[in-house]
């Protein structure tokens, strides 16, 4: 077994991480509060908080982060349980036992399969995608309203996202990690028989651009179809965002995202 990680921040700052653990990798990738009262990156402090402490605890990594969320959230001492003031994050995590390889994602972030058959599994869930696809349809009429950049047009959908970040864990909302003393985390799990299996991906948002909305690639499969070389993805990745700049043309939230994957060549 080969593992291979790369993380690229966007800023001078970097709200993904990722974690090889003994038999478990997580990739988180957070979200800062959208009603900001802290002078702090609360996004950054969240999800280094679960890479420092994520052994603190043993056992299924959904238990473990919903121990942590609850530790998090009294070191913080913010009492809110508005979701809007408070940082959140997608994951998605590898478990395995001696047969079976499970793959748990929540938010956005993903894990695919490359079989040895040639088939590619993508494990994923649509729920936030649902919610950001409206966000960005009313992101573009913003910006044809006011004859203005894509980019420039966010400060106009604000009470958009606000609604459906409080939809955090709601009925008809998203499911995401983010600090409570009460969350209560309903991943979706695959499984997948590990003698089956020729390599795995675990990625953010960030690196999903590439076939999500730069269209770099077609759709996700004509991406994973092949070995991909993570560091050549990201300069892909960099180099479509920096030329759409104002995101006119592949219209998103921002030029570029923090951007995150794990690869797992398996012998």
């Amino acid at each position: 077994m080969n593992v291979i990680a790369k993380t690229r921040k966007s800023h001078s700052w970097n709200e993904d991480r990722y974690i090889i653990g003994d038999s478990f990798y997580i990739v988180i990738d957070g979200a800062t509060p959208l009603i900001k009262k802290e002078k702090m990156n609360l996004a950054c402090w969240m999800v280094s908080y679960v890479k420092k402490y994520i052994n603190r605890y043993h056992g299924p990594i959904k238990e473990r982060l919903e121990k942590l969320s609850k530790d998090a959230y009294y070191d913080l001492g913010i009492e809110t349980d508005d979701t809007a003031h408070l940082p959140s994050a997608s994951i998605s995590y590898l478990e395995q036992d001696e047969e079976y390889y499970y793959a748990s994602v929540f938010g956005d972030c993903e894990v695919t399969f490359r079989m040895k058959s040639g088939e590619v599994i993508r494990c994923y869930t649509d729920e936030l995608t649902h919610l950001d696809a409206i966000s960005i349809n009313e992101l573009i009429t913003a910006a044809k309203t006011h004859n203005i950049h894509v980019v420039n047009a966010r400060t106009y959908i604000t009470d958009r996202l606000i609604k459906n970040r409080r939809m955090l864990n709601k009925p008809n909302g998203y499911n995401a990690f983010t600090i409570s003393p009460n969350l209560e985390l309903k991943p979706k799990t695959f499984k997948i028989k590990k003698e089956d299996v020729l390599e795995i991906y675990l990625y953010s948002d960030g690196f999903s651009q590439a076939f999500e909305f730069l269209n770099i690639y077609e759709n996700h499969l004509s991406m994973f179809s092949k070995s991909l070389d993570l560091e050549e993805e990201i300069k892909k990745i960099e180099k479509t965002s920096f030329e759409d700049k104002y995101c006119d043309k592949h219209p998103r939230f921002k030029k570029i995202d923090d951007i995150t994957a794990i690869k797992i060549e398996l012998d």
